[in-house]
């Protein structure tokens, strides 16, 4: 990274408005990981504290390899005047840090107060607070505010659920007791009741058994059918798992064969670039990564760490793209709505050098921008930017297999849009132009 490049960051960082050119700013501050954004990044948070993006602030200076991170945790977390997000954000850099000392879980404390106080919408801070606290062996200090979220209705569902749970991990065996003791009592709640089915549906044991079968024989219909559905999927799934060891097989790994179709295309493209006369060099350079989509998506953790995998090898293209020999007022022609700095962004590249060498590609090249900026967004944990991530899943047709939590089933279709993509830059180069004819001489 240059001084140049450097300062320009430091300049873009005070004189940006938009907040999306801000985050993608501050993401790129983030991957860079210098130290010497630390105190500029800092001082630009408390500018624009009051805004929705300032957690993007405390996103990239977690990122930074520097020291001082959890000095500037403290001084954000015992600031009355941050926002319950932005706590969240502080408690990842604690815990990133293996901080648990009295001084951060005060802080800790202070976010679930907070988020209490304001009866907030946004279960993903619960997620946070509550993870921490757990780390921190805190959770049995606030056993009575984890009752007090989970029955009280202006909470959201999600946080009601999420703070039941971990009122039962607490001491699993003594309050599942205490649940069925006072059954009677709760079954005249259905909202209750029903978010105790939810919870413990997933729950093995001798305790959590009794209390499904009581909800199963004498809850409400709501309750009960929630057991029942789950025991239909555990009898399901043990079929599944008794069945013959070539479909277990199949089931671990499931992208197996696009594996194969994606390395074979890649090949196939590189050899067909390497002898075009237009290109003259490979586009894809070797990538072992690949070999990590083999992973199946059985669950949500599972498909954040192969996205990010993806946009890695999405994002992995030949340098020589750059040499495209377009001038700038052409590349601003063909990328009108493009900043300069990402310009050079390799997909960027990709696409400014086939527009230059004249072969047919449009705009989204082939939609690889679009499933870059999928994969990108699923990558990213916690998910801020849930309705942005659902428009882009509604335009390419995901929306199900996410909100229906088909984690294997969308990795597959995301692994299809890939191919998809190589498919159509093969057509685009795959006709090798004829060599010149060169005259017999007698």
């Amino acid at each position: 990274m240059t001084i140049e490049y450097t300062s320009m960051l430091l300049a873009k960082l005070f004189s940006t408005i938009s907040e999306d050119e801000m985050t993608d700013l501050l993401n790129d501050i983030g991957e860079l990981g210098d130290p010497i954004f630390l105190f500029p990044v800092y001082q630009a948070y408390k500018n624009n504290k009051t805004r929705f993006i300032s957690h993007y602030f405390l996103s990239a200076i977690s990122k930074l390899d520097s020291t001082d991170i959890t000095k500037i945790g403290f001084e954000i977390g015992e600031d009355p005047s941050t926002s319950v997000t932005d706590l969240t954000y502080v408690l990842e850099i604690f815990d990133k840090a293996k901080i648990y000392n009295q001084r951060a879980t005060n802080i800790a404390l202070s976010a679930l107060y907070k988020f209490m106080s304001i009866k907030s919408t946004n279960e993903y801070s619960l997620y946070s607070i509550l993870s921490y606290l757990k780390n921190s062996n805190k959770l049995p200090d606030i056993e009575n505010n984890l009752l007090t979220i989970f029955s009280n209705k202006e909470f959201n569902t999600k946080s009601r659920e999420y703070a039941f749970g971990k009122w039962l991990e607490i001491d699993p065996k003594k309050n599942l007791q205490v649940v069925i003791d006072k059954f009677e009592e709760i079954k005249t709640d259905n909202e209750k009741e029903r978010i105790i089915a939810k919870t413990i549906s997933t729950w093995k044991g001798t305790k959590s058994e009794e209390l499904k079968s009581l909800i199963e024989k004498e809850g409400n219909l709501e309750a009960s059918n929630i057991i029942k559905r789950l025991r239909e999927k555990d009898l399901e799934r043990s079929q599944k798992e008794n069945s013959k060891k070539d479909e277990i097989i199949k089931k671990t790994y499931s992208t197996v064969d696009l594996i194969e179709n994606i390395t074979t295309l890649r090949e196939k493209i590189n050899d067909a670039a390497k002898i075009h006369q237009r290109v003259g060099f490979t586009f894809f350079p070797p990538n072992e990564s690949v070999f990590t989509q083999l992973k199946t998506a059985d669950d949500d953790a599972t498909l954040i760490k192969v996205c990010i995998s993806l946009r890695e090898i999405i994002q992995d293209l030949s340098p020589d793209l750059g040499d495209h020999g377009l001038e700038i007022f052409e590349i601003k022609k063909l990328l009108p709505d493009t900043s300069d700095e990402d310009i050079n962004k390799s997909i960027n590249k990709l696409f400014l050098f086939l527009s230059a060498k004249n072969f047919t590609v449009d705009n989204s090249v082939f939609g690889l921008k679009q499933l870059n900026q999928i994969v990108g967004l699923l990558g990213a944990h916690p998910r801020a930017e849930k309705d942005k991530l659902s428009k882009k899943l509604v335009e390419a047709g995901l929306d199900q297999n996410y909100r229906e939590e088909e984690w294997g089933l969308l990795h597959r279709n995301l692994l299809k849009q890939y191919i998809t993509f190589l498919e159509k830059l093969f057509k685009a180069i795959e006709e090798v132009e004829p060599a010149p004819v060169i005259a017999e001489t007698i």
